[in-house]
């Protein structure tokens, strides 16, 4: 499926944090003014700076999905763990037809990869938009048997006030998957879902605002502009066969977005508050499209 564009789904992001927030770097700085624990950095063409990775923002989406999809169903995802048998990579075995493993893939797989098949969402790195304010805190490990210090003083750096931009991409996607990709961003803004280290110690609650979502659908008749159709309205009988796709893969009465015609395809630009509906409108048919699913 990856051969053709039937749909994509880009939301613009803004990360700030609600909480103090590290995302602990694994290599230690020859800066010797910076804590034990210090926040990753790259450089930029501004010079260094603090930046959240698109990995760890991933791994906590994906670890969120793979929690609601096992809660509706006992096998909506596999382990997470390649050594396992129920690990979908190693299920597969040696399977090369690329419907056959995207349908034989559990459905937290279907959306994020495996190492037999690629992800339909992608994310960037999230940079810094202006000045960011980080401080030091410190803190001991204390021995439960003896009550006394067991390891520390340590310290580490912590990221209080910044405005961090990102953006995530949905190609090719089924409607259950914009509505998993709502209801997480719903879970984080809600602080049920925390980024990075000592989230048991009020670290990693951010908020997360969508500040525009832009959805381009392959052009085909019938398409109103009030809808969304995902990958399985758009495909044959045959090929919905083959990935295991849902014909009724469609979102409808939504508002209508700005829309652009292109040649070959439409582009829909939503902005916070129309996103906001449309996200309602997938979380809403989550029920009832993973029942079928």
């Amino acid at each position: 499926m990856h051969k053709r564009r039937w749909n994509a789904l880009k939301l613009e992001l803004v990360i700030e944090p609600r909480a103090p927030l590290l995302i602990k770097s694994g290599l230690a700085s020859p800066n010797p003014s910076l804590p034990d624990m210090q926040f990753v950095r790259t450089m930029t063409p501004q010079g260094e700076t603090v930046f959240i990775p698109g990995s760890s923002l991933k791994g906590t989406f994906r670890s969120f999905t793979e929690k609601v999809l096992r809660t509706a169903k006992a096998d909506g995802a596999c382990e997470p763990f390649p050594s396992s048998p129920e690990y979908c990579g190693r299920r597969l075995g040696r399977e090369e037809n690329p419907a056959t493993i995207y349908k034989r893939s559990c459905r937290a797989c279907r959306m994020y990869g495996n190492t037999r098949l690629r992800g339909r969402l992608s994310f960037t790195d999230a940079f810094p938009e202006g000045a960011v304010k980080t401080e030091t805190r410190y803190g001991v490990a204390i021995s439960r048997l003896t009550n006394a210090v067991a390891v520390g003083p340590f310290d580490m750096e912590v990221l209080v006030q910044g405005r961090f931009r990102t953006a995530l991409v949905l190609e090719n996607f089924e409607v259950w998957q914009m509505g998993l990709l709502a209801l997480t961003l719903q879970a984080i803004n809600d602080g049920l879902v925390k980024l990075g280290f000592g989230k048991n110690r009020g670290f990693g609650e951010v908020s997360i605002t969508v500040e525009q979502a832009v959805v381009e659908l392959a052009k085909k008749p019938g398409l109103p502009q009030n809808a969304i159709w995902g990958a399985g309205a758009f495909v044959d009988d045959g090929e919905r066969k083959d990935y295991g796709l849902q014909e009724g893969d469609r979102l409808e009465d939504l508002p209508e977005g700005m829309q652009i015609d292109f040649a070959l395809f439409v582009r829909r630009t939503y902005d916070r508050e129309a996103w906001r509906k449309v996200a309602e409108k997938a979380m809403e048919s989550l029920p009832h499209i993973l029942e079928a699913a």
